[in-house]
């Protein structure tokens, strides 16, 4: 690991730092108006939400990297404390990329990126009608973080009003493929919001029983990652070793050798390869009876340990977490 004192590097490889590291960061299209109520449309990357009561965003204007001087945006929201925030669809990024350009003061990057102006209802700023929503704010505070070149300055404003696009809504709430959102990453980095990209991650509904409460052997696996350890460790309590002993004991239960299909699983369960395929198409009951077959015959490998950690962690991608315990304590219920 590289260890690394912003005050010995420059700026800008701070900035860097951040940009890649701080990631992926909301876009925040910030609308506004300078003292002759002229339009100004920018977009910034550090940006945020921050309370629901009221509700409330801040972004950063930062100062120009290159000579320290601030931008038109936060001289509009200084001089009139009104903003909108438009987010950014995957469907609009190019012009909001064209939006961005340093137009000299006046200039109106609605009318040079081609956007559309929506009227806002309780501030004077535009928002943008091509965004599936657009928030007009007033300034609640802002915090100017330094001086010099990309310093930040912290425009904390309240929502005071939501405009969003029917489009958007899936029944009640608001739906991440509707809303195709992007977000900004390092260097010339965006991402998508919607796709295979999104997944969930149900919020844990009682306290887990935690790292410190797993066997030496999960917690030192070479097969188990940190995100697998985290769904045992999020169990309610450890599992009883006599339902593990128990489902051991029927597995591993003599077959009938007449059974239709006996040789056949046998022969299945000692081809070589045939153990990784069943894993790799996520056939975790199918790969645990091979395993099961070669312990009943005495032909376990070495590696049963690995092999049962490898099921488990076929068992945790299809939600199996209580089938995936009875994997890795095999060794505590066939004692």
């Amino acid at each position: 690991m590289r260890h690394i004192d912003p005050a010995t590097i420059h700026h800008s490889e701070s900035h860097r730092y951040l940009l890649a590291g701080v990631a992926p960061r909301p876009i925040a299209f910030v609308g506004t108006v300078d003292g002759e109520g002229r339009p100004n449309l920018s977009p910034f990357s550090f940006f945020n939400a921050f309370g629901a009561n009221p509700p409330v965003v801040a972004f950063s204007p930062a100062n120009r990297g290159s000579d320290g001087t601030q931008k038109h945006t936060y001289f509009n929201i200084r001089a009139t404390g009104e903003f909108t925030v438009s987010v950014v669809s995957y469907s609009m990024v190019e012009q909001v990329s064209l939006a961005s350009g340093d137009f000299p003061e006046g200039v109106d990057e609605f009318i040079k990126a081609g956007f559309m102006k929506l009227p806002s209802h309780k501030i004077k700023p535009f928002g943008v009608a091509e965004s599936p929503m657009v928030m007009e704010c007033r300034l609640l505070h802002y915090v100017e973080l330094g001086n010099g070149p990309a310093s930040g300055n912290l425009m904390i404003g309240e929502v005071v009003m939501f405009h969003i696009k029917e489009s958007a809504f899936e029944g009640t709430y608001l739906n991440a493929e509707r809303l195709d959102l992007v977000a900004r990453m390092g260097g010339p980095l965006y991402c998508r919001a919607s796709g295979p990209a999104v997944f969930s991650l149900a919020k844990p509904t009682h306290p887990g029983i935690g790292f410190d409460a797993l066997p030496d052997h999960l917690r030192t696996s070479t097969v188990l990652t940190g995100n697998d350890l985290a769904k045992f460790a999020g169990v309610k309590s450890y599992p009883e070793i006599a339902a593990v002993r128990d489902f051991w004991t029927g597995l591993l239960a003599p077959e009938d050798a007449a059974a239709p299909g006996a040789a056949d699983a046998l022969g299945a369960a000692s081809a070589p390869d045939a153990f990784d395929i069943e894993l790799r198409v996520g056939a975790a009951d199918r790969a645990l009876a091979m395993l099961a077959a070669r312990i009943r015959t005495g032909a376990a490998a070495v590696s049963l340990r690995d092999e049962l950690h490898r099921v488990a962690q076929a068992y945790l991608r299809s939600g199996n977490v209580e089938r995936a315990w009875q994997c890795v304590l095999a060794e505590e219920g066939l004692a």
